[in-house]
């Protein structure tokens, strides 16, 4: 039989009971929550303070792009170029096309137009009598004007019924005629197609050599 010589007098009912919210806790745990807002407030601010500046730069660089866009658009009013420069441009337009279709018309050997006047050139260059001096030639399509000196009134009809050997020249048929003799004895001709023609060639219009 076993004896029992000690008596324990502290019951589990008497130990003291764990607190777990105190005020050293609830004091740490406000302390650590003003920190984290301190913290967030200050960030939040700063952030607030950065977009803010950035928001005035954004505004100042608008701001120069608007006076610099309001500047070159006075600028463009004011190089606007004149009705009479822009009239002379589309004329200069005109007359270069008109002469870019005549070259190309003229430099284009499989024409009519162009291989008639080239042997009607061959033609004349054959025909060269020591009577007549040919000065110009004017040959408008389907008008031909012959100027030049002759050393009297009758070489020229001598000097024109060599055409008839000639392809091209054979067909024309030189209706208008002016002469004119001047100090030298020397008889100034204007030989043509037409009266028209006649008076173009002596104007120096529609010149071809």
């Amino acid at each position: 039989m076993n004896n029992k010589n000690t008596i324990n007098l502290f019951q589990p009912e008497l130990l003291p009971k764990v607190v777990f919210l105190t005020l050293n806790k609830v004091v740490m745990f406000w302390g650590l929550s003003a920190v984290v807002m301190a913290i967030a407030v200050f960030s939040t601010q700063y952030q607030i303070n950065r977009n803010s500046e950035n928001k005035k730069q954004l505004a100042n660089i608008q701001l120069k792009h608007k006076n610099t866009l309001s500047d070159l658009e006075h600028k463009l009013k004011l190089n606007k170029p004149s009705s009479v420069l822009l009239t002379r441009l589309s004329t200069l337009k005109y007359v270069m096309k008109n002469k870019q279709a005549l070259h190309a018309e003229l430099t284009n050997d499989k024409t009519t137009y162009v291989v008639g006047f080239a042997k009607a050139m061959t033609d004349l260059s054959n025909m060269h009598s020591t009577n007549i001096s040919l000065n110009r030639v004017v040959i408008d399509h389907n008008e031909m004007t012959l100027i030049g000196l002759a050393k009297s009134p009758e070489a020229i009809p001598a000097w024109l019924t060599l055409f008839s050997t000639s392809s091209v020249l054979s067909g024309k048929v030189f209706s208008h005629f002016t002469l004119a003799e001047d100090e030298s004895d020397f008889t100034h001709f204007v030989v043509s197609t037409s009266h028209e023609a006649g008076t173009r060639g002596v104007d120096g219009k529609d010149e071809i050599l």
